[in-house]
């Protein structure tokens, strides 16, 4: 099958060959964990009460039907993501006999935008499962990550009788999103609030996150003239009076990543619901989801990159420069730079941009905005050292991208439509772009390809990737594009486990999402080394690049704030 192909070119095929086979056996495991113990994991669509259709996943056990109808719990995600991020929270509550309905928020992932229309889309949601007819309409839980914990207390004051208890997970009660909490509402509330939450007193106060029990909202809320008691229940839950606050020494974004704040809200709801299986709380199989989209995460950009290695060589390679002292310092600079403008560029943007009927997306919109900057800054220092951008080569890069990216991308939509699950780890995610997004993508697309094939032909002038064995420039590649945002993340978080507060204490939604710029920006530079070794230049790789990460942006962010 591969006579008459050239060496690189079938190692290039295996690599990729390998990678599929990692990323099938990974989305399998995630599929068949979640999937287990007779549950049906099914997408639905559904239209509210304005006209506009949200979009879901449901967990729906064997033990659900219409003759015994069984408890439900309505999980939603937070700001920036999707329902799948519900998944392991969904994983754990389903098997246990609940019926999960984890939505999109409005605006985000399959749901119509607006983000943050018709309380987040939480009053439809309940909505929406309390007509299931094998749903116990008196036995719901309601449960959400950061904004999410906007939605669901949303959905209980416009259904004050449609659930029984809540939980509040990394989130809060109160102006300007949510409504007001007090002693009778909402009913049989835990909150589960770290001491390393990156958003500090945004939720609740001055002294959050290190000490939430003293401040003033929350002892409001708790009927409490003394500072909360972490761990101890107020009230009865048999009159839906109870209240319970943990703080688990872990960060916001952590709190779905962790049976720090999987275990309580298991705990909660078998004291708070009645007719769910008897499984102890830390009997808990969600780590296995994880690993499975975790090892396709991994698996997706190396079949990328093995795919880029597949395409037709060059015969002949530049002669590699030796490195220097200077080589060093530049690299290090290319790397740092950009990192440091990533907050002050996107607030730039922010300010400018707002929010329009063309660019759609806020947030996309203010990494476009560093993106732009970045792409300015390099292009300017490679017409200092005499290069170009390669321009000329655009077009030949065209059949490496389709190659490239076409079956990835259709490994990611048949997993997504068949099995709902997608490479993933954490909030880190690659999902399909819908239908409503597609415009946003060819909007966003040019930015992000500028930026990615200016800065990998910045880095190829600076040290050239023939250099050395491929490792060692795969990872001069990939630290040059992403290790100054490492070290970003280094600072910020070594300054909140020290304080409890970020070294930009402001900023902590900003900070969380550089985390998975990092983790992209490092398979630029895979793609880059890959590019340059096998190909002879990088300009393939920044075409691929840009489509990549505005393809994982795209399908990701919220449309309308």
């Amino acid at each position: 099958m591969l006579r008459g192909v050239s060496t690189g070119a079938k190692a290039g095929a295996l690599v990729a060959l390998a990678a599929l086979l990692v990323a099938l056996a990974g989305l399998f495991l995630a599929a068949r964990i979640q999937a287990g113990d007779g549950v049906t994991v099914s997408e639905v669509h559904f239209r509210g009460e304005s006209g506009a259709t949200m979009r879901a996943l449901l967990f729906r056990p064997e033990s659900a039907t219409t003759q015994r109808p069984a408890p439900a719990i309505l999980a939603v995600h937070g700001y920036l993501n999707s329902a799948e991020m519900q998944g392991n929270f969904a994983t754990e509550y389903a098997r246990r006999g609940y019926v999960v309905l984890a939505p999109d928020q409005r605006g985000h992932g399959g749901s119509d935008p607006v983000a943050f229309a018709d309380g987040f889309g939480g009053p439809d949601a309940l909505a929406h499962l309390r007509s299931l007819p094998f749903v116990d309409r008196n036995n719901i839980g309601l449960e959400g990550h950061s904004m999410g914990g906007w939605t669901v207390l949303s959905a209980a004051k416009a259904h004050p009788d449609g659930y029984r208890s809540l939980v509040l997970e990394g989130s809060s009660v109160g102006a300007p999103f949510a409504p007001e909490g007090t002693r009778a509402f909402p009913r049989n509330l835990l909150v589960v609030y770290g001491t390393r939450d990156e958003f500090g007193g945004f939720m609740w106060g001055p002294e959050a996150p290190l000490q939430t029990g003293s401040v003033q909202k929350l002892r409001d809320l708790f009927g409490s003239t003394e500072p909360v008691v972490p761990g101890r229940l107020y009230g009865n839950p048999a009159d839906g009076s109870a209240r319970k606050l943990l703080t688990p020494d872990v960060t916001h974004a952590w709190l779905h990543q962790s049976s720090s704040g999987i275990t309580p809200a298991l705990e909660w709801f078998a004291q708070t619901l009645d007719g769910a299986k008897p499984i102890p709380a830390q009997d808990q199989i969600w780590p296995w989801r994880e690993l499975g989209g975790f090892l396709a995460l991994l698996a997706v950009p190396l079949m990328i990159a093995g795919l880029i290695a597949a395409g037709p060589a060059k015969s002949s390679l530049p002669a590699a420069k030796p490195g220097s002292a200077r080589r060093n310092a530049e690299l290090a600079a290319i790397a740092i730079v950009p990192a440091l403008l990533f907050i002050p560029a996107c607030m730039a943007t922010e300010a400018l941009l707002g929010q329009n009927a063309l660019f759609r997306q806020t947030f996309t919109n203010q990494i476009a905005g560093w993106a732009l900057l970045s792409f300015a800054l390099s292009a300017l220092v490679l017409r200092r050292k005499g290069a170009g951008l390669g321009l000329g080569e655009l077009p030949s890069g065209i059949p490496v991208a389709v190659l490239a990216l076409l079956p990835a991308y259709l490994l990611v939509l048949c997993a997504d439509r068949m099995f709902h699950v997608n490479p993933g780890w954490w909030f880190i995610t690659i999902r399909p772009v819908s239908a409503e997004r597609a415009h946003d993508f060819l909007l966003y697309a040019p930015f992000f390809i500028a930026s990615c094939l200016a800065s990998l032909r910045l880095i190829q002038a600076v040290a050239p990737l023939e250099q050395g064995s491929l490792t060692s420039a795969t990872v001069r590649a990939m630290a040059a594009m992403s290790g100054g945002f490492v070290l970003f993340l280094a600072a910020q978080y070594g300054v909140l486990a020290a304080t409890g507060h970020l070294l930009i204490p402001a900023e902590g939604l900003r900070v969380i999402q550089t985390i998975g710029v990092a983790v992209f920006l490092a398979f630029v530079g895979l793609f880059g080394a890959v590019s340059q070794r096998r190909l002879g230049t990088v300009v393939p790789a920044g075409l691929v690049s840009g489509l990549f990460v505005a393809w994982t942006l795209v399908a990701t962010q919220p449309i309308g704030a």
